[in-house]
């Protein structure tokens, strides 16, 4: 499943802390007042406790949400910005789970959901991992079905894909309208289905033709079809028969002599050739300064 980059709860914590560590990539993280109390009392009275670093925990920042962000956007209205790795928690998700959060790119706030850049990790995966999420929060990962389902369900998202070639040329489209089983009872069931509209944006328009269509893996054929389309192209994405975009393709760096099985977005680069990055992030579309 997805990991965060390591540690454990404690460890998460300390990382907003203790940037030295190195946990998570030293990224500031949002804290409810009580977990940052019980950090500050298990440190004070713990086997490993030093007064020059107690000293140093008691003067950094605590972040503290009087209601659980959300998603990204509440994260940035609550003043931080920095680009890392946070906890959210949607309204049906009182757990919670950990996102990568885009703070940067068009006024920040956005939720990551899919990240392809070097190929390190397999997306050719079968239905339970792609509703679950796998992969490394900091790298290459897909966040999972039931939690994009949970930050969407109402509606009201816009999604935002960059790209970028191996040329180093890049590339963006913007969806004002995105969510995944919107109003949807049982979305796993359902399959999770995409919807999608209003596009902009430079990279042309490759996934308008996927919505309304379901998601299919090499495990469950939901497409239109006589082929499983995850199989036939190798990845996984909300087939129609076939696709005009593949995003969790094979990662074949650049142009390939296979047809249509890469990381691709045919409106840009066309069938044979697969992307060095694309990331897929999402955000309320009223996000407010």
């Amino acid at each position: 499943n997805l990991k965060a980059g390591g540690g454990g709860r404690v460890s998460q914590h300390l990382s907003a802390f203790l940037p030295s560590w190195g946990l998570l990539h030293a990224t500031p993280r949002l804290l409810m007042a009580s977990d940052s109390i019980t950090l500050r009392q298990n440190y004070i009275h713990g086997p490993t406790a030093n007064i020059a670093a107690l000293l140093f925990l008691l003067k950094q920042p605590v972040f503290i949400s009087a209601d659980r962000p959300r998603d990204c956007s509440d994260i940035l209205k609550s003043g931080i910005s920095v680009d890392g790795v946070y906890s959210v928690f949607p309204i049906h998700e009182p757990s919670g789970f950990m996102v990568y959060c885009d703070m940067s790119t068009e006024g920040g706030g956005w939720t990551v959901m899919q990240r392809r850049e070097d190929g390190s990790v397999n997306f050719f995966r079968d239905w339970a991992a792609y509703r679950d999420g796998f992969g490394t929060t900091t790298g290459e990962h897909w966040l999972g079905l039931q939690r994009i389902y949970s930050l969407t369900r109402s509606g009201g998202f816009e999604l935002r894909i960059d790209m970028a070639d191996f040329d180093n040329a890049t590339a963006f489209a913007h969806y004002s309208d995105f969510s995944v089983g919107r109003d949807s009872v049982n979305p796993e069931e359902d399959g999770y289905p995409l919807l999608v509209d209003g596009y902009s944006g430079t990279a042309g328009d490759s996934l308008l033709k996927h919505s309304g269509m379901r998601f299919t893996t090499k495990d469950r054929d939901q497409d239109q079809s006589e082929n499983n389309c995850a199989a036939y192209y190798q990845g996984a994405w909300w087939y129609r028969n076939c696709h005009t975009s593949n995003l969790n393709g094979q990662y074949l760096r650049g142009g390939h002599a296979s047809y249509a099985d890469g990381v691709e977005w045919s409106s840009w680069t066309g069938w044979q050739y697969s992307l060095q990055f694309t990331e897929m992030k999402i955000r309320p579309r009223k996000l407010e300064s």
